[in-house]
């Protein structure tokens, strides 16, 4: 039962990161925001492989690092955006 509570809150905490966006907000808020990101995904990935999954145990590592590379590309180009779009207004 506790294991539940722990993967619905790693879900809930997934879900509100992925809602956060980095538009228009400081490099160091952006860091922040990405490193929470990477930490919830990781975290849910932990939960859910450990307890329901570990046949893909072997695996958790490539999976994690596959979610951090999308959430690092995926705040590169939403930083290069911003900056874009920055550049057009002026």
């Amino acid at each position: 039962m506790f294991i539940e509570v722990k993967i619905a809150l790693a879900v809930i905490l997934f879900i509100w990161m992925l809602t956060r966006s980095l538009c228009n907000k400081a490099t160091w808020l952006q860091l922040i925001i990405v490193g929470l990101q990477i930490f919830s995904v990781l975290f849910l990935l932990e939960l859910s492989i450990t307890h329901y999954f570990p046949e893909f145990l072997e695996a958790k590592w490539l999976i994690g690092v596959f979610f951090t590379a999308v959430f690092v590309i995926a705040a590169a180009k939403e930083r290069y955006l911003a900056k874009y779009d920055q550049h057009e207004i002026n």
